[in-house]
């Protein structure tokens, strides 16, 4: 099977948005619920719910409810599932990449723009890509 090229359109930019709306708000609750007087642990609890928003969707079913709202999928560069390793390594580029609180999506927005399979760079360290979910088969791809 020849390798696959991601998705860069509208579709990409508006998963983008309403995935950090979900996982700061998220984030921003289990802080709220936690209710430390330590700087550190609030950090670090927005930090880690933020980041596992995207791990554990990405994970358990190959997308985030952002992608799956523009119809998006996960896949590794041949069409198949991610693996767990892959996973990880797209969540932990996340932190400079696609950070709300350094440069936004700003980043990754070049990275795909400027690779020639539409990548961010965790994509391209974890030999993935994100694509509509019709594109490998024209029907949707299921996550079962």
């Amino acid at each position: 099977m020849a390798q696959l090229i991601g998705d860069s359109g509208k579709a990409r930019i508006v998963a983008f948005i309403i995935d950090n709306l979900f996982a700061c708000l998220l984030s921003f609750l289990v802080v709220g619920a936690i209710h430390s007087d330590n700087e550190f642990v609030s950090g670090a609890s927005l930090c880690l719910t933020y980041l596992l928003y995207f791990f554990a969707f990405e994970l358990s079913l190959g997308r985030t409810p952002g992608k799956f709202f523009q119809g998006l999928v996960v896949r590794d560069i041949n069409g198949g599932r991610c693996n767990v390793v892959q996973i990880l390594l797209r969540t932990l580029a996340r932190i400079l990449e696609a950070n709300p609180i350094l440069l936004g999506g700003i980043p990754a927005g070049i990275a795909i723009v400027a690779s020639t399979r539409k990548q961010r760079i965790g994509d391209t360290l974890a030999g993935t890509v994100v694509i509509s979910g019709q594109a490998l088969s024209g029907k949707p791809v299921s996550d079962a």
